[in-house]
């Protein structure tokens, strides 16, 4: 049958033919190769660069998510401007000739903060919200973002002369324990109430059994595709599927060219010839056409604090760096690579109706820039970065970031005792994620989730705690992944996080801006502000922040979040700044450093360099996502 109520031939439509495994546009076979690119992992004035790279290798859709989060930052916010303007990323793409796959949600994964869900969705730990369920609290934000969404998104597709031909249904859901139908069901006819009948939807999973039996809408008129990379084979895979859906175009809509990095660990790869040889695989199957997505086509930046973690099995928090360059063909920078060029070729071969030719003489990687280095002359010092506090609060107890109505950033968490305590060691059960110590003022050091929960104090009257949200989790069991001191804080043998008596500082940083620096005159300690300015002469270009002085914390530079940097774990020691955020004449740039300082004021410098270091490569093992499903 054919998932639309058009009829083939002058009709405009998009639809697919299950009983011949093909799509149709207009009545006539659709062929396609696509790639993802996410729009909200570069700035908008550099889209069509990107766009413009994608369609040139012969790729003829681009897939992307919608973060939730990123369009609702606060509950009844919406913002579709800038960054954000998906529409306007639809229209470039649409302009270059590409299709567009839509994916959203309203969970994502994509190592994206709790997967796209805004934080104000977790409520408060007491509450136990059920995400990705029918539980009535979760559907109530569901229904107001989606209401808002998806009525904008009507006039784009295909059949409204728009570039959508395909519209996911939520994200991987076989890997969620909550294999709940109904939610499924109700999130199909919430899309068909607001895109219509003939919207071509489809679901996305993993080709282990239980991800076949949750994840899909069997029962309606829903494409069933697959995810996997070139460490699987596409036959055993597609003849899983065929278990479960015995017609239907063959869709990998996840094939991995490269793969997502951890702090703390190695930068993950694959090479140009592994990865083209089983994409070819796949254009020349003998199960017939394969529909092949890659993710990811161009990775981008995980900009600010919207980075993802994941978590094992031990368990172990692993959050996400901020580069999001994947190893994918076109990098951080979009600069073309060897893996590019493999993929073009193998599409110029097997499908040589997709390439453009003449797109490939206006591709240019970008101009890069060494522009030395950027001396910090001004501070706000711990304590005083309080003053940048959004709320504060006192005699209060240990409120979570959500229920401080808070998304990203930092919170101070302090407490002052009437009597001394004497070298004591401080316990904290579950923090969430990386605790920096404070002893009156003097830093003491840090408690880190994935690491350690102990730290001994000297004598003290007040203790501060200065806690980072490194990044909510974003796929497996624990995305209830609610932020700040979540278990208890023990001094000695002594709960002491039970009461009403702390005082609370939000620090989402999202207001630098306001900042009252003084001049830096000695060494600061670490949670310590700093500005510095530097000048670049004519066009900016392309530049990367290197950090061999410091240990960890975030850079802004001219009132933009460029991320974080923990140059000491790794694989990441360089962010990434794109010319979009410079200008010709001064620049500033804003430091926190939470972890520890140069030995003196001298050293008190960054240098902005021509070259991006994402890490060393290893060979990704391609570790099925599953592994953390249970």
């Amino acid at each position: 049958a054919v998932v639309s109520t058009q009829s083939t031939g002058s009709i405009k439509g998009f639809s697919v033919d299950f009983e011949k495994n093909v799509f149709l546009r207009d009545g006539e076979t659709f062929d396609y190769v696509s790639g993802s690119l996410h729009y909200f992992r570069v700035p908008h004035e550099l889209w069509y660069d990107r766009l413009l790279k994608l369609r040139a290798s012969g790729i003829n859709v681009v897939s992307t998510y919608v973060p939730w989060n990123f369009h609702e930052p606060h509950p009844g916010q919406y913002n579709f401007e800038g960054d954000a303007d998906l529409f306007n990323f639809m229209d470039i793409a649409h302009s270059l000739g590409l299709y567009v796959n839509i994916r959203p949600g309203p969970y994502i994964c994509s190592e994206w903060d709790l997967g796209g869900i805004p934080y104000f969705v977790l409520g408060s730990p007491k509450d136990g919200v059920r995400l990705r369920t029918m539980d009535s609290r979760y559907i109530a934000h569901v229904q107001c973002y989606f209401d808002e969404l998806l009525p904008k998104l009507r006039p784009y597709l295909y059949e409204n002369g728009g570039p959508i031909i395909l519209v996911q249904i939520e994200n991987e859901y076989g890997s969620d324990k909550a294999c709940d139908h109904d939610y499924m069901n109700y999130l199909y006819d919430l899309m068909r109430k607001h895109l219509g009948d003939t919207v071509t939807l489809y679901t996305a999973d993993g080709w282990d059994m239980h991800h076949l039996i949750c994840g899909p809408i069997h029962q309606r008129e829903v494409l069933t595709t697959l995810n996997f990379g070139p460490n699987s084979n596409h036959e055993s895979a597609f003849r899983r599927l065929r278990q479960f859906q015995k017609h239907g175009p063959l869709v990998n809509s996840e094939f991995y060219p490269g793969w997502l990095d951890h702090w703390l660990e190695h930068h993950q790869c694959k090479t140009a010839q592994h990865v083209s040889s089983e994409f070819t695989k796949m254009l020349t199957s003998n199960m017939g056409n394969i529909f092949v997505n890659f993710y990811m086509f161009f990775g981008g930046t995980n900009f600010a604090f919207y980075n993802g973690a994941n978590m094992n099995f031990e368990p172990k928090y692993l959050p996400d760096p901020t580069s999001y360059d994947y190893n994918a063909p076109l990098t951080e920078c979009g600069d073309t690579t060897e893996k590019y060029y493999a993929i073009r070729a193998s599409i110029k071969r097997h499908r040589p109706h997709l390439v453009e030719e003449h797109l490939m003489h206006k591709l240019v990687n970008s101009t890069k820039q060494h522009y030395g280095k950027v001396y910090f002359n001004k501070v706000v010092s711990y304590p005083d970065i309080k003053s940048l506090a959004t709320r504060t609060l006192t005699n209060v107890p240990l409120f979570t970031f959500e229920e401080l109505q808070q998304d990203y950033g930092f919170v101070l968490y302090e407490k002052t005792y009437n009597n001394f305590y004497h070298q004591v060691e401080l316990e904290i059960t579950d923090p969430r994620d990386m605790v920096y110590v404070f002893a009156d003022d003097k830093y003491i050091g840090k408690i880190y989730r994935a690491v350690n929960k102990k730290i001994s104090l000297p004598t003290f009257k007040k203790l501060g705690l200065l806690v980072e949200n490194m990044g909510r989790i974003n796929y497996g069991p624990f995305l209830h992944d609610y932020k700040g001191l979540v278990g208890d804080v023990k001094l000695g043998d002594e709960t002491v996080s039970k009461g009403t008596d702390w005082n609370i500082w939000s620090l989402p940083l999202n207001n630098t801006h306001l900042a009252e620096f003084n001049d830096l005159r000695s060494n600061p300690g670490p949670a310590s502000l700093m500005k510095g300015l530097f000048t670049i002469h004519g066009r900016p270009a392309d530049t990367w922040v290197k950090m061999s002085n410091f240990d960890k914390g975030v850079i802004f530079i001219n009132g933009r979040n460029i991320g974080r940097y923990w140059p000491v774990a790794g694989p990441q020691k360089h962010l990434y700044v794109p010319s979009v955020f410079l200008k010709s004449g001064q620049n500033e740039m804003i430091m926190l450093e939470v972890s520890k300082m140069p030995g003196s004021t001298g050293e008190l410098f960054v240098e902005l360099v021509d070259h991006p270091d994402v890490g060393s490569c290893e060979e990704s093992p391609e570790i099925d996502k599953s592994i953390f499903d249970y």
